[in-house]
Order: C-alpha cells, then sequence, then structure tokens
C-alpha cells in the first residue's frame, strides 16, 4: 500500500468511524423521542426528556442534525405534556398564529412568556425565566430530580409595574399552576420546595436572617393599624387577621445561639392562601415587606439560584 493509500485509508476509517457514532447517536435521539411522545406517565415522560436532553448535549462528531431545538424548547414540550395527561391546558408553546415555540405561554397571562435557561452553577439544570424582566421563577433539573421556587425573583415579578398589572386570580392561577407541577413531579420522586407559593396551614417560611430589628415590626403594626387591619402583639410575635377567614403570624423562636429566628404562617378556613397570595392581595402588606426585603426576605436554597 502505498503512503498516499494508506492515508487515504486513515481518512476513510476515521470519517467512518464519526459517522458511526453520530448515527448510534441519533439513533438514541430517535428511540427517546418516540418514548416522549408515546409517553403516558410522568415518569415514563420525564425519563425520556432526560435521555434526549443528555443526546443532545453531547456532540455529533461528523455530521450537523437539521433538527436541533434548544433545551427550552423540550422542557417547554415537557411541562404541557405532563399538564397534559393530568387534563391540563395551563402551558402551551403556540404563539397566538398557532406556531410552535421555544418557550412558554399562558392564556391566563397574556402579557408574559417564559423560557428555560441553563443554571450556570455547578450543579447544572435549568431556570425558568419570564422574558421580558428575566426573572427566574423556579429551578428545574430532570436528571437529579430537584424543583424549586425561587423565592427572591418570584416576589420581584409580581412587584414589578407589569406584575402589579395582574390581578389577584392571574397570580393565584400563576401559583397553583406550580403547585400543580410540584405534585405531578412528586411522581417521580423529585425533591420539592414550594416556598412561599405553598398553601398550607402547616408551612412555616422562615426569614433568612435572624434578629429582625424592631423598627420593621413597629411598622408593620402602624400600617396594619392605619389600614384598619386587626393586629394583635403575642408573646413571642403578632398575629394579624386580614378577615375572619384568614390571618398570618409573624412569630419568633430562640435559635441554639441565641439568634431570634423569625418566621411567617398563613392560616386559613379553607387551606388555600399561600404567603404570596397574601402578598398580592393586600398592597400595604407587599409594600411593608418590599421596603425592607433585605430583612424580612425568606430563606430559600440560594445555592441554586447564584448564577
Amino acid at each position: 500500500m502505498t503512503k498516499d493509500s494508506a492515508q487515504s485509508q486513515l481518512f476513510l476509517n476515521d470519517f467512518q468511524r464519526k459517522l458511526a457514532h453520530d448515527s448510534r447517536q441519533l439513533d438514541v435521539f430517535s428511540r427517546s423521542l418516540s418514548d416522549f411522545l408515546n409517553a403516558q406517565t410522568t415518569v415514563e415522560t420525564v425519563d425520556a426528556m432526560s435521555v434526549l436532553l443528555k443526546n443532545q448535549l453531547e456532540s455529533y462528531e461528523q455530521t450537523t442534525p437539521l433538527f436541533h431545538f434548544s433545551e427550552s424548547f423540550w422542557l417547554s414540550q415537557m411541562l404541557v405534556k405532563l399538564f397534559n395527561l393530568k387534563g391540563s391546558t395551563f402551558f402551551s408553546t403556540l404563539n397566538s398564529e398557532n406556531e410552535l415555540l421555544g418557550s412558554l405561554r399562558a392564556d391566563a397571562l397574556p402579557n408574559f412568556e417564559f423560557y428555560f435557561v441553563k443554571a450556570q452553577i455547578p450543579v447544572g439544570g435549568f431556570y425558568l425565566r419570564e422574558t421580558s424582566l428575566q426573572n427566574n421563577l423556579f429551578y428545574l433539573d430532570i436528571f437529579n430530580r430537584r424543583f424549586f421556587i425561587d423565592a427572591s425573583d418570584f416576589v420581584q415579578l409580581i412587584a414589578s409595574q407589569v406584575g402589579r398589572r395582574l390581578t389577584d386570580q392571574q397570580i393565584a392561577n400563576l401559583s397553583s399552576a406550580f403547585n400543580q407541577l410540584a405534585e405531578i413531579l412528586s411522581e417521580d420522586q423529585f425533591a420539592l420546595d414550594l416556598n412561599l407559593i405553598q398553601p398550607e396551614n402547616d408551612a412555616v417560611l422562615e426569614i433568612d436572617k435572624v434578629d429582625l430589628p424592631a423598627i420593621v415590626t413597629d411598622k408593620l403594626f402602624i400600617l396594619a393599624q392605619a389600614h384598619h387591619t386587626d393586629i394583635v402583639a403575642l408573646d413571642n410575635g403578632f398575629e394579624i387577621s386580614f378577615n375572619e377567614d384568614l390571618k398570618l403570624y409573624l412569630t419568633q423562636r430562640l435559635d441554639p445561639i441565641g439568634h431570634s429566628q423569625w418566621s411567617f404562617k398563613v392560616v386559613d378556613l379553607y387551606d388555600q392562601w399561600s404567603l404570596m397570595a397574601v402578598l398580592a392581595k393586600y398592597d400595604w402588606f407587599l409594600n411593608w415587606y418590599l421596603d425592607d426585603l433585605a430583612k424580612l426576605q425568606i430563606a430559600y436554597r440560594r445555592e441554586f439560584f447564584a448564577g
């Protein structure tokens, strides 16, 4: 064999190896897409999408697929399917002209659009981000089964100029959709943290920082009275009665090293109200919360939102 022939053989061998690699990868993609389309349960849907996304993250060596869609496209498709499996059509990936999007829209929130972006943190994952304000609403990791609400950005979205034009019902609908998503993902053993959108009466939401200054609680007392809202001083904090069916407790306890750890707790007759719902309903309470947000911020999984 001549030198030229040997060189050509090496080139063609390498070319064939790369094509074989790409062919195997394309086959995995095709099978995982078929599994996703035919999935009938949460577990089947998430498993298929996990394989599909892992396949997409790997590079093709010789070919450049013409069918490439973004991670946001696929995750949006997954969320729509998960809701559809439960008979819900809250989210859609179609625009007003029925064109397919790489993002999520909701008829209940016509001025908002959401898309997924990679989390720039060591453990990976994705954020669901609102397009215009760039607020991250939750963290999702389908590989390690995690779903966490971003307590900081969620409040900032509701408090924004656009967010303040939302009705109480629209905010409740969005919170309800995320609660439903958490319930769906729990079928696949996801770790969950719903934070300030969880409506359970036994949900205790600790403030991120300890030793809340008295001036902050004094302001709460004054504002409640100014807005004709019953507020009672307790031995360990305050009880606010927004109406006969809805109460909020801001109470403290001493931690092991003697600091005061404050927390919120919402209690209502029908176990339906979350702290987010209270903030959205009562402007004076939201303004109080935002004015001292650095001191009142609810503790959340900050390490997953560092990016």
